[in-house]
């Protein structure tokens, strides 16, 4: 039986996880992914002036509830305003989403990864898409009680919904323990050090 014995000289440099060699590569990819949430902002924003021109314009109109297609009618001013209500508040929360994966991205490309700021930025966007999901399934429940009234027919999609929002809460839960651990071997290795 052999036993091979290696000495490596070490110097004494601290350890610094937050630069280590896939750091320029994430910061790359977070600069193209913050420019194309800034293109996905604008768009957004471009909603309001969709959802103003809907509450101004006269006569009938079609807007959905869920996949639901509601007929309004010309004179029904609060089916209408409620809809278009669902619809801000919808729009103002995927803002509030995309707002802060935008932050979330400019501090990874800031090399700021296991930071308290990045972390923060994923606990907003995780309330704002539970918030957004809640109004969803609120938007499709109306829709189903609505398509009961008016045609007798029980028509609950809600199978799309609950995919999608399983899989962006554990998307979402997955990086923000990701984070906290990296923020935690962060710290625990600037008090080693």
């Amino acid at each position: 039986m052999f036993i091979v014995t290696t000495s490596v000289q070490v110097e004494n440099k601290p350890v610094d996880i937050q630069f280590h060699s896939r750091t320029t590569q994430i910061q790359l990819l977070s600069r193209h992914l913050y420019r194309a949430l800034s293109a996905v902002r604008f768009v957004l924003h471009s909603f309001w002036l969709l959802i103003a021109y809907f509450a101004v314009t006269p006569g009938e109109a079609t807007l959905y509830l869920g996949d639901t297609p509601v007929k309004i009618a010309e004179g029904e001013f609060l089916a209408k305003g409620l809809i278009l209500g669902l619809y801000a508040i919808g729009l103002f929360l995927m803002l509030k989403i995309t707002h802060h994966f935008r932050n979330l991205m400019y501090y990874f490309e800031a090399g700021n990864i296991f930071e308290r700021p990045a972390i923060d930025s994923v606990h907003q966007a995780l309330k704002a898409g539970i918030a957004f999901a809640t109004m969803s399934f609120i938007q499709a429940i109306i829709g189903s009680v609505y398509t009961f009234r008016a045609h007798a027919l029980v028509d609950i999609s809600f199978t799309t919904q609950i995919l999608v929002a399983i899989i962006y809460f554990g998307l979402m839960y997955t990086l923000l323990w990701t984070l906290e651990i990296g923020h935690d071997l962060k710290d625990e290795s600037e008090m080693t050090i």
